[in-house]
């Protein structure tokens, strides 16, 4: 009998079922969004290469264990989905890389929204005779598409901070050292520019902008400003609500603010210069006040018409310039001790300080103020007109 054989006749067989852990995990990588591919990785104990396993695929979700035994097989962990209704949606034999990754592509159906359904694992070890389950399984069900405004990150690593000259140009400073490398291990969605003024206004039904009315053309469309940290999260937590109940919103996700990782990571998209479009910036690139590569004025006096700049790689406008914009992260800039950690790190987020992160300059500031590694802070109820914020629909975080 093949290995994935006998794992079927396990699942035929119904008794009490063992609950201790065994180091198998299964994780969202990429959330089910009609449209888009579902990603999930399952981890394993580098000791079990070789093993044959499957992924169950349950409909309806299973809400419990299921109550499992084999005789003459040792049982690790418990079985959290329905045998008589799942059926084997992916198999393989585990490496020894400890992981694996499956995708599925989820059709571009608004039917599809609300369909719901468990996955977990199942392996074979041959000798002795035991049969393993992930210590989880995967709750998943179909989210509507984001708004058409944010743009889709892939999971990746790339490496944070600079080492940048503390002079002209750049006025690099120790709190974006050491460079680092951190990883972004679960997809999410960014807005591809900063809140506007119009977006503000039918979330919250107020606009408190300087920069609004006939003398500012198109003011509905410039970002909102004159934001304190309390109000962008309160933002947030009314989009959640609007979008929640519009099942745009997976499990696990939340619309928030970005996390500084996260930040740095769409601001560089993809590249290691100071800027997303190189070594230097230039006036007609982004919106800022002064330039230190050309010892020139801008002559930008307020904020632009989002979009009014070329985007970088990943289609994200305005991370240089325009307004600052909030993170998640909490920092302690007064004493300067909001340095980097010297190891790699994974979905960094910092919670204690008493002042909150800026990033990416505003169309006052200097150019080395818009560099993607420059780190700000200011006091999470302060409120000023060079100051705005995008949004993340992206993990929840602890």
């Amino acid at each position: 009998m093949s290995p994935l054989r006998l794992l079927a006749c396990v699942l035929a067989i119904a008794a009490p079922a063992l609950t201790q852990t065994t180091g198998r995990n299964l994780a969202v990588v990429a959330p089910p969004i009609i449209g888009y591919s579902a990603v999930f990785d399952l981890t394993h104990p580098t000791n079990t290469a070789g093993n044959p396993y499957v992924i169950l695929w349950c409909m309806p979700q299973y809400p419990g264990i299921y109550p499992l035994t084999v005789p003459g097989l040792t049982l690790n962990g418990a079985l959290r989905v329905d045998p008589t209704t799942s059926f084997a949606a992916f198999s393989g034999v585990f490496g020894a890389s400890g992981r694996v990754q499956h995708s599925i592509a989820i059709p571009h159906d608004p039917l599809l929204v609300g369909f719901s359904w468990d996955l977990q694992s199942v392996d074979l070890a041959v000798v002795p005779p035991s049969v393993s389950f992930s210590d989880n399984d995967l709750a998943l069900s179909i989210a509507s598409v984001p708004p058409s405004s944010m743009v889709p990150i892939a999971p990746g690593s790339f490496l944070m901070g600079s080492n940048a000259t503390t002079n002209s140009p750049y006025f690099g400073h120790p709190v974006e050292r050491p460079v680092h490398q951190v990883t972004i291990s679960r997809a999410f969605w960014i807005g591809a520019h900063e809140v506007t003024q119009a977006e503000y206004l039918a979330v919250m039904a107020t606009n408190p902008s300087r920069y609004q009315g006939p003398s500012y053309p198109n003011s509905p469309q410039r970002p909102v400003e004159s934001m304190s940290w309390f109000s962008a999260v309160a933002y947030c937590q009314a989009l959640n609500a609007i979008e929640q109940s519009a099942s745009r919103v997976p499990p696990g996700y939340q619309y928030r603010l970005p996390t500084e990782a996260e930040w740095e990571y769409c601001c560089r998209a993809g590249t290691t210069t100071e800027y997303a479009f190189g070594p230097s910036l230039a006036c007609s690139q982004a919106s800022f006040g002064y330039n230190y590569h050309t010892n020139a004025y801008c002559g930008y006096s307020a904020t632009s018409v989002v979009g009014s700049f070329a985007p970088n790689a990943f289609g994200l406008y305005d991370m240089h310039g325009n307004v600052w914009e909030w993170c998640l992260d909490s920092g302690n800039a007064i004493v300067n001790t909001s340095t980097y950690p010297s190891s790699p790190v994974v979905d960094p987020v910092v919670r204690s300080g008493p002042d909150k992160v800026l990033r990416g300059g505003s169309y006052s500031t200097y150019s080395f103020e818009c560099r993607s590694a420059h780190r700000a802070w200011m006091w999470p109820f302060n409120a000023d007109y060079t100051v705005g914020f995008r949004v993340v629909l992206a993990p929840i975080l602890p």
